[in-house]
């Protein structure tokens, strides 16, 4: 019932093509059982071969008897079928960390057979729920481009244009068995509370409202990227020995400013700036040309670094030399 519109989004989408392997990860859960089940019917006609993988965190002790469906259904489409195991640090976030392992296991299964995709099934109401719940952390339009259809490492979302009740439809209509992660019904995750609590809410107003957050998201995704390539635009040239020509961003468009700083922050510090921090060397920059104020001023940032201008030389240095008593904080 799904396989016609997974197939458009393979095709549409550009998410693999003939001849190429893909490592497909099912936990056992709904969606993966689903997505495993269209893709082994696709295969064939789109040209491709399939491995399916399973990964066991330790982290339940039912773990087999996920182990033993995966199998099987494998098996029913003849297919072969891998099981990884993964050690999981249990300080910090736990989600976070199974899922940092879990996609490290599966990327290094790809790379040993030598497929190019490693297919995961997360469906249309994951990217509204990962919309919304940005939305809820401050998100900036990066944030609400939500997941990525086809990332760069190769990992792709077959059902991300499928809703959740054409999965369950697809898995009634087929007898297929799965196993209920039991985390999603913890009303602890964020993620819990918006798809059991606040997306209901919200499709009382707009019935829709899973799709609109998803063609947001695609909006998004659109706009991130013209925004990134005039942005890298403008970092080329205002690049010049040991820094950038604050000059030359100010002149800028606002969005491409944020961008080429925002690059250029994670060039130099090799993360990912934070919000605050971004918006302080924007201001920085923007300011560099007033008459009611010096080319001198500095951004304190993370790991014992500074955004400093000088002269109108933006530059990334250490908070060794800082000027004064009250630069800006992070």
């Amino acid at each position: 019932m799904i396989v016609a519109r997974v197939r458009r989004t393979i095709v549409a989408r550009d998410l693999f093509g003939p001849g190429d392997k893909i490592v497909v990860a099912c936990s056992g859960g709904p969606d993966s059982v689903a997505m495993t089940h269209a893709l082994g019917r696709l295969a064939e006609p789109l040209g491709v071969s399939l491995v399916v993988a399973t990964v066991d965190h330790g982290l339940r002790p039912d773990v087999q008897r996920e182990l033993d469906l995966v199998r099987d259904l494998a098996a029913g489409l003849s297919l072969p079928f891998r099981s990884l195991r993964v050690e999981v640090a249990t300080e910090g976030s736990l989600q976070g960390k199974a899922r940092d392992a879990r996609y490290e296991a599966l990327l290094g299964l790809a790379r040993s057979e030598g497929a190019t995709r490693v297919a995961v099934g997360h469906s249309q109401d994951d990217q509204a729920e990962t919309v919304l719940d940005r939305l809820l952390r401050g998100a900036s339009v990066r944030g609400l481009a939500g997941i990525e259809a086809k990332r760069l490492d190769g990992v792709i979302r077959p059902l991300i244009d499928v809703r959740r009740s054409d999965v369950v439809a697809h898995l009634e209509h087929h007898g297929l068995e799965f196993i209920e992660d039991p985390s999603n019904q913890d009303p602890r995750f964020t993620r819990v509370r918006i798809r059991r609590e606040l997306l209901p809410k919200l499709a009382a107003e707009d019935p829709a409202v899973v799709s609109h957050l998803a063609q947001l998201a695609d909006d998004a995704r659109a706009t991130r990227a013209l925004v990134h390539r005039v942005g890298q635009e403008l970092l080329a040239a205002a690049r010049r020995p040991g820094g950038l020509d604050a000059a030359k961003l100010a002149g800028g468009d606002a969005a491409a400013r944020r961008e080429a700083l925002r690059c250029f922050l994670e060039e130099a510090t090799g993360a990912a700036p934070r919000r605050a921090h971004l918006v302080a060397v924007d201001q920085l920059v923007d300011g560099a040309g007033s008459a009611d104020r010096g080319p001198r001023g500095e951004v304190r940032l993370p790991h014992h670094l500074v955004a400093r201008l000088d002269g109108k030389i933006l530059t990334i240095g250490t908070r060794l030399d800082s000027w004064g008593p009250n630069p800006r904080e992070e």
